[in-house]
C-alpha cells in the first residue's frame, strides 16, 4: 500500500482545543478518566523552566478546563530545589472519589541552569528532594500533601491496587517497584524491576499488576503472593533496536487478556494472563515499512481502543524529522496499522502524543506535548476519518518531497532532548573505556538470584557468585553478552560472603552456616565444611591461603583454619567497630582495623595483644564516630590506602607513622571494595545501599579521583553505536580487575543485576 506520508488528518473531523500555559507549561503527562465518567489532566513542565504541575478536569464536550491545584502553591520549593515539575502516568481514583497521584520531575531548580536531577542526586542542599504522594478532592479542590515516600526518588508512575489501601509505583533514577499502605504509611520496596526510567503498569481482571524493564523485559506482582514474578517475556524489535523499548501503552481486551506495547520501534503483543501465552500481533509501523529514524526508530504515543476494540495510536516517524501522525489498527479482525494522517491542525504540527482517551459520543482526545505548540487536544471524529489518498505532486512522490512546513530538527541523530546534557562534558556521569559491554545477568536467570555476591575475572572469563535460593556459578567471557556456564554450588543456603584463596580456589560463606572451598576454573566444590559453635555473618578478608578471619553475628572476630576441617579460635579482646567494618590482613600476623571513633588499631594475632596507632581515621569534625574503615589495601609498595563509613579516603605510609587524608567525594555514603588497578594504583566503590554508587580511582601521583558511575544509558554520541546493552547500576556489589587483559568489571547487588565490563578504562591523565 503506499501512503500519502505528508497529508494531514482531515480537518473537517477534528477540533483543535489549546490548553493552558500561561507560565510555560509545555507538556500533560497524565490524561484519565474516573469511573464516573470526568476527564482529567496534568499540564507539567519540562526541561527549561522551573515550573510545578497543575491539576485541571477537563470537560470533553467544550474543551474548557477547570483548575483543580498549582503545586507552587501546595508545595514549598527552595531555589536550589528541582519542583514538581510532572503528574506523570500516577493518577487513580479512590473508592470515596477522590484522586491519588504522585508528582515527577524533569525541569531545573531556579538556580540551575538546565535540568541535572542525577547530577545532583547526592547534594543535601541542591537537587530533588523527591516525589510527593498526594490526594485531592475533585469537587472541593481540598488538597491533601502526604508527603515523600522514597526521599530523592522520583516517582514515575502509579496505580491503586484492587485494595485500595494500596498504593503501588515506580522510580525513575533506581528502577524500583515499591507498595504504600495509605492506612499505615509503610513503605515496601521490591527492589529493582528495571535498569530505569519505566513508568507504565497495567491490570488484569485478577487485580495482578504487570510492568517492564526499559530495555524491554515483562514482569508482574501478585498481590496475594507479594513477589515479583520474572515472566522473561521480552519486547522484540524488527531491527535490534535497543533504545526505550520499556512497556509504554496497555489495554485489557474484552477477552480478558492484554494488549500491550513498547516505547521504540515495538510491536503489540497480547498476553493471557492465565496460561502466559503470547501473542504477537506484528509492529507498530505502517505497510510497507516507512522511512524511520537511524537511532529511536519509531515511537508510538498514546494508545485507544473504541467499542469495537480497533485501536488508534500515535506513530512518530522519521521523514527527515520526527513527525507524529494518528493510526488505526483493527487488530482483532486480522486488519494491518492505517494512517490517518498526520497530527497538525492548522500546521501546528505534533511533538509527540502523550495519551488519548474516547469520550462518551465516539471521539477521540488526542494530547500534544512538548513541542512548539504544545501543549494541545485535538479532538477526532475518528469514525468519519480515512486514510488519505496516495497522490503525486508534479512527479515528485510524496516521499521525497520537501517538508518546510514542518519544524526543522537540527540533527538526523536523534537521541535524547538537550535537557539530559550527555553531550556537555561537564555534565557526562559515565565511567569511560575503549571498550564497554554488559552482561545482563537478569536475562539469563530468574532475577531473584542475579545480584552478585562476589566476581573474578581471569582467563579470558567473568566468574560471578549470586543467588538468593542457594549458591550460583556463572561463568561467561568477558567479551560476551551469553553465559558461558551457569551452575548450582550450593542447595542448601545463598552465599553471604566470598573471598579469593589462590588462583584456582573461592571461599564462600553460606546462610547455612556452611564455608565452601570452590575450583570456580572447574566448577567443583574442594570442600564443604559445617561450621560448629558460631553463627558465621561475613569472610572478613584472607590471612593464608588456609586461614580466613570470619566475623559473627556479635561482630566477634574468628581465625578459621580451612586446612583442620574449619576449626575456630575467637581472637579475644578484639571485634568490628560495625558490621560494615573492613579488616586489613599486614604481614608479621598483624591486623589493620577500626577501634572506638577514629582509632586505627593493630591487633598481633600471634600475642593478642593490641596497639592504638597514634595516627588516626580521617573524619569530619564532630562525626569520628562514622570513621570505621570500611575499605582499605596493602599497595604494591606497602603503603596502605583505607576508607571510612562517612566516605573519607586516606593514604598510610608502610610504617604506619604517617597519614595522609584526601577527603571525601560525597556527604554521605562509604567506600568499600578496595582493588589492585594499574601500576600503583587502586579502585573502589562509593556508595551504600541508598547511595548512587561510583567507582573512584586512587595513585599517589594523580590523587583520589571519581572515574563516573557504572552505567550505559546510550543517549549521547560517546556510547549511541556502542554493540551492547543498556545498564544503569546504582547499587554496587563489587568490583573485579584483570591486568593481562585490562579489564575492569562492576557488578550490582541487586535482584535485577548487571555486570559491566570496561576494556582500558579511561584513568586520571
Amino acid at each position: 500500500m503506499k501512503h500519502n506520508l505528508l497529508a494531514p488528518m482531515a480537518e473537517e473531523h477534528t477540533r483543535f482545543v489549546p490548553l493552558p500555559n500561561e507560565k510555560g507549561h509545555n507538556s500533560v503527562w497524565d490524561f484519565i478518566r474516573s469511573p464516573d465518567g470526568r476527564f482529567y489532566l496534568s499540564i507539567c513542565g519540562e526541561d527549561e523552566k522551573p515550573l510545578s504541575a497543575l491539576l485541571y478536569e477537563y470537560d470533553p464536550k467544550t474543551g474548557d478546563t477547570r483548575l483543580i491545584f498549582d503545586l507552587e502553591k501546595s508545595w514549598i520549593v527552595t531555589p536550589t530545589q528541582m519542583p514538581p515539575s510532572k503528574i506523570h502516568t500516577s493518577i487513580d481514583f479512590l473508592p470515596d472519589g477522590k484522586l491519588i497521584m504522585t508528582t515527577h520531575n524533569t525541569a531545573p531548580a531556579p538556580g540551575h541552569k538546565r535540568w541535572s536531577y542525577e547530577q545532583h542526586y547526592e547534594h543535601t542542599w541542591e537537587g530533588y528532594p523527591g516525589s510527593i504522594l498526594i490526594i485531592v478532592d475533585p469537587d472541593t479542590n481540598d488538597v491533601n500533601v502526604r508527603g515523600i515516600p522514597v526521599p530523592r526518588e522520583s516517582i514515575y508512575g502509579g496505580m491503586l491496587g484492587n485494595d485500595p489501601n494500596y498504593y503501588y509505583f515506580l522510580g525513575y533514577m533506581k528502577g524500583h517497584f515499591y507498595r504504600l499502605d495509605l492506612t499505615t504509611n509503610e513503605l515496601k520496596d521490591y527492589g529493582k524491576v528495571s535498569e530505569y526510567s519505566s513508568c507504565r503498569l497495567i491490570k488484569d481482571d485478577k487485580g495482578i499488576l504487570y510492568g517492564g524493564s526499559y530495555t524491554g523485559s515483562l514482569w508482574r506482582l501478585d498481590p496475594a503472593k507479594d513477589e515479583i514474578e520474572d515472566l522473561k517475556i521480552y519486547f522484540e524489535s524488527p531491527h535490534g533496536t535497543k533504545y526505550r523499548r520499556q512497556f509504554i501503552y496497555g489495554l485489557k481486551s474484552s477477552r480478558g487478556t492484554l494488549f500491550l506495547t513498547n516505547n521504540v520501534d515495538g510491536e503489540m503483543i497480547e498476553l493471557n494472563p492465565e496460561t502466559l501465552e503470547v501473542t504477537r500481533h506484528g509492529f507498530i509501523h505502517l505497510r510497507p515499512e516507512q522511512p524511520r529514524n537511524p537511532i529511536v526508530g519509531y515511537a508510538i504515543g498514546g494508545l485507544a481502543a473504541d467499542e469495537n476494540f480497533v485501536l488508534y495510536y500515535g506513530l512518530e516517524t522519521y521523514h527527515g524529522k520526527d513527525i507524529m501522525r494518528l493510526v488505526r489498527w483493527d487488530i482483532l479482525n486480522g486488519g494491518e496499522p492505517e494512517n490517518l494522517g498526520l497530527i497538525a491542525p492548522g500546521g501546528k504540527q505534533s511533538h509527540y502524543v502523550c495519551e488519548m482517551l474516547f469520550d462518551d459520543d465516539g471521539l477521540l482526545h488526542i494530547v500534544d506535548v512538548c513541542g512548539e505548540y504544545s501543549p494541545y487536544i485535538l479532538v477526532a471524529d475518528v469514525k468519519k476519518l480515512q486514510p488519505p489518498a496516495p497522490e503525486e505532486n508534479n512527479g515528485v512522490a510524496e516521499q521525497e518531497m520537501p517538508l518546510s512546513h514542518l519544524p526543522v530538527l537540527e540533527s538526523a541523530l536523534s537521541i535524547e532532548q538537550s535537557m539530559h546534557m550527555n553531550e556537555n562534558k561537564h555534565y557526562f556521569m559515565h565511567i569511560e573505556a575503549e571498550r564497554i559491554r554488559t552482561l545482563a545477568l537478569h536475562r539469563h536467570i530468574d532475577w531473584k538470584n542475579s545480584a552478585v555476591n562476589y566476581m573474578r575475572v581471569s582467563e579470558g572469563k567473568v566468574r560471578c557468585i549470586t543467588g538468593s535460593d542457594a549458591v550460583y556459578l556463572i561463568i561467561a567471557e568477558e567479551d560476551s553478552e551469553g553465559l558461558e556456564t551457569l551452575v548450582v554450588l550450593h542447595e542448601h543456603g545463598k552465599p553471604l560472603s566470598s573471598i579469593s584463596l589462590t588462583h584456582h580456589e573461592t571461599a564462600i560463606l553460606t546462610s547455612d552456616n556452611v564455608l565452601l572451598v570452590a575450583n570456580l576454573i572447574d566448577t567443583t566444590i574442594q570442600a564443604a565444611i559445617k561450621l560448629q559453635n558460631i553463627q558465621a555473618e561475613r569472610i572478613v578478608c584472607k590471612l593464608d591461603d588456609k586461614t580466613l578471619l570470619i566475623s559473627d553475628t556479635d561482630d566477634r572476630l574468628s581465625k578459621l583454619r580451612i586446612a583442620e576441617g574449619g576449626s575456630l579460635s575467637l581472637l579475644p579482646d578484639i571485634c568490628l567497630a560495625s558490621a560494615n567494618a573492613h579488616v586489613i590482613a599486614l604481614d608479621h600476623g598483624r591486623l589493620l582495623l577500626s577501634g572506638s571513633g577514629d582509632q586505627l588499631l593493630v591487633y598481633h594475632i600471634a600475642t593478642q595483644e593490641t596497639d592504638v596507632l597514634s595516627i588516626t581515621a580521617p573524619s569530619v569534625r564532630g562525626r569520628a564516630f562514622q570513621a570505621a574503615v570500611t575499605g582499605g589495601i596493602v599497595m604494591n609498595d606497602g603503603s596502605i590506602a583505607i576508607g571510612t563509613k562517612d566516605g573519607l579516603f586516606a593514604h598510610i605510609t608502610p610504617d604506619l607513622v604517617k597519614i595522609k587524608s584526601y577527603g571525601r567525594l560525597y556527604s554521605t555514603g562509604g567506600l568499600r571494595d578496595f582493588v589492585s588497578f594499574k601500576g600503583n594504583a587502586i579502585v573502589g566503590v562509593y556508595g551504600d545501599a541508598m547511595d548512587a554508587g561510583h567507582v573512584f580511582y586512587f595513585s599517589e601521583e594523580k590523587g583520589f579521583v571519581d572515574l563516573g558511575r557504572p552505567r550505559v544509558i546510550k543517549d549521547n554520541s560517546q556510547l549511541v553505536n556502542i554493540d551492547s546493552e543498556w545498564a544503569s547500576i546504582l547499587h554496587i556489589s563489587c568490583l573485579a580487575y584483570c591486568a593481562e587483559s585490562d579489564l575492569l568489571c562492576a557488578a550490582s547487588a541487586e535482584g535485577y543485576d548487571t555486570v559491566i565490563r570496561y576494556k582500558n578504562a579511561v584513568t586520571p591523565s
